[in-house]
């Protein structure tokens, strides 16, 4: 897992549980710093013993976590960084999504490292898309659940 989502992982534990989370988590986890570089890799056993770690200390359901997750990550980081389809409105996001799958396989392009969750998505009529994927063991469809309805409400769009 690349730091940039690990960066995400950790700004939501502090907004919503406080930087004092955040430091038991490090302490739990064994990590020493705790700055991730957005681009570099970091293996996915470290990314499990912060989820870990997280329901463990916060006593959190595991699914809950990740829908949350996924939530913050729609709300705080995909605006910053899909910026143009995803801002410009509900035509533009119906072409973002039936995209969707192609921006994933260049992003495996970009990073080669990065274990990818497979998406599909195709359009049944005009306001229904059909959006799936086989879930990346740490990646749970709730997360994606969360990201969807954080889509959603960044964009005022009913998104079932």
């Amino acid at each position: 897992m690349y730091g940039i989502f690990i960066n995400s992982i950790k700004d939501y534990i502090i907004q919503n549980f406080g930087m004092e989370v955040w430091e038991k988590v490090c302490e739990h986890v064994g990590l020493e710093e705790d700055y991730f570089i957005n681009s570099e890799f970091y293996t996915d056993d470290l990314l499990e013993r912060i989820i870990s770690a997280i329901i463990n200390l916060q006593d959190r359901e595991t699914d809950d976590l990740f829908y949350e997750i996924g939530y913050w990550w729609a709300l705080k980081f995909v605006p910053k960084l899909y910026l143009g389809n995803v801002t410009k409105g509900q035509d533009h996001f119906k072409k973002f999504l039936i995209d969707f799958p192609l921006f994933i396989n260049r992003l495996a392009l970009i990073y080669p490292n990065l274990n990818l969750t497979e998406f599909h998505s195709r359009q049944l009529s005009e306001n229904e898309i059909q959006f799936s994927h086989a879930p990346y063991k740490l990646k749970k469809h709730t997360f994606t659940k969360g990201i969807l309805k954080g889509l959603g409400i960044c964009l005022k769009l009913n998104l079932n």
